[in-house]
Order: structure tokens, then sequence, then C-alpha cells
């Protein structure tokens, strides 16, 4: 019997976009399309489908290396935050970002909104449960993957929301894979302002999320814990 891989499918609204001017909303657009170049950059082989945006704000892409998501989830949000500097962080541009991990049934040619199976219904739905400051949910297979992981994605909602721009800017670096060399060369500062901003941000404590979210979903991965190939049609 074969085992049916699992897929990653990120589906996110802009939070207070209807409150954008006209030449605001045509800003998010550019901030939007060049996030999503960006994860082209770090996942040149792991993006399934590519993101589209529809309605002007919201977006809806899939991953077939589910254990990249969280990274993918930080580096569009760090991106609009710097994309939108404010003077008062509590009106940063942000997201709303809910991650569904499962096997997928359906992808037409790659189409998004074609598409069907588990981690569609995991990702959708549980988009318009979020309130209040809650900004990313991830629902997999594994119920007790999922109550750790909305701890772990609650303490990243208090670290990002309260990032400056700047902070943003660094975290996305890091995302990236940058040194704080390069990105100091990048951002046009020094590697001590670097260094400072990753620490105000919690730039340690976020790639740790990170690492433990990739190892819990790669040894539910390991262990063969997926659905079984009838229940796939043609992808």
């Amino acid at each position: 019997m074969k085992n049916i891989g699992l897929y990653a499918v990120v589906t996110g609204d802009i939070v207070g976009s209807s409150k954008l001017t006209t030449g605001q909303r045509s800003h998010l657009l550019s901030v939007l399309k060049s996030s999503f170049n960006t994860l082209k950059k770090i996942l040149p082989d792991g993006i399934r489908a590519p993101f589209e945006i529809h309605r002007g704000d919201s977006f809806q892409g899939v991953l077939s290396k589910p254990e990249a998501a969280l990274r993918v989830a930080i580096a569009i949000r760090t991106s609009l935050r710097h994309g939108f500097e404010t003077k008062q962080r509590r009106n940063a541009l942000d997201a709303r970002i809910a991650v569904g991990i499962g096997p997928i049934d359906l992808l037409p040619a790659g189409r998004v909104a074609e598409g069907d199976g588990e981690a569609f219904r995991r990702s959708g739905p549980i988009l318009d449960t979020m309130k209040g400051d809650q900004r990313l949910l991830i629902r997999t297979p594994w119920q007790a993957v999922d109550a750790e992981l909305d701890i772990e994605c609650a303490l990243l909602d208090a670290l990002i929301n309260r990032c400056s721009g700047a902070q943003a800017q660094a975290i996305l670096g890091q995302i990236r894979g940058l040194t704080q060399e390069m990105a100091a060369q990048e951002f046009g500062v020094s590697q001590p302002a670097v260094r400072q901003r990753l620490k105000s941000a919690g730039g340690r404590a976020i790639e740790e999320l990170c690492r433990r979210y990739e190892q819990l979903i790669r040894e539910k991965e390991g262990r063969g814990l997926i659905m079984t190939e009838n229940k796939c049609r043609s992808l």
C-alpha cells in the first residue's frame, strides 16, 4: 500500500484592507507579489501551485513541502509589515493566514482555485474562525500536533505583532537565509544594527519555533501516518 504525500495549502487575507486608499491598495498588490516572488526563491522546488491573489486582498497557494509552511507564513507577514511602515506598530498591515496540511485530491494544471482535498478543507474554513489579534492557525491530520501548534502560533503572533518595519525586514532576511553581514549590506545598515533588530524582534525564538514546526511535520511524514492511495484522485 503506497503512501500519499502531504501538502500545505496556505490561505490568507489582509487585515483592514477595506480602509486602504486606492493608492495603498495598489501598493499592497505590489508588496504581495514581491513576497510571492521571494517565496519562489526560498522554495524553488517547494511550491506545487503558485500563489494567486483574489479580490485584491485574499491569496492562496499550495506547497509540496509542508514543513516549509511556517516560514512561508512568516515571510508573507513580515513582508507586509516592512512594506507598509507605520509610526504606530498596532496600525501595521498584517494578514490572517490559515495553513491546512494533508493530501490533495484535485489540482488541475496547478490552478489553486480549482483545488480540492483535505488540505484545502483544513485551510479555507478555519480562516473565518480566527478572532481578535489571532493571525495564524495551522491544522494537520494530527490533533496532538494541532494542540502544540496553537500555542506556538499564539507566541509567534505576539512576536510579529510588536515588530517594527525595520525589525520585520530583519526577520524576513533571516527567513531568506541571509547572514547578518549579508543583510546589513542589502539593507544599507551595519551588522550590529541587524543583530539588534533581530534581538528586539525575537529572531532566535522565531527560528526555534520554525525548527520545532519542521521537526513535527517531518517526524509525522517519516512515520507514514498519511491517508491511503485509494482516497486520492489524479492530481
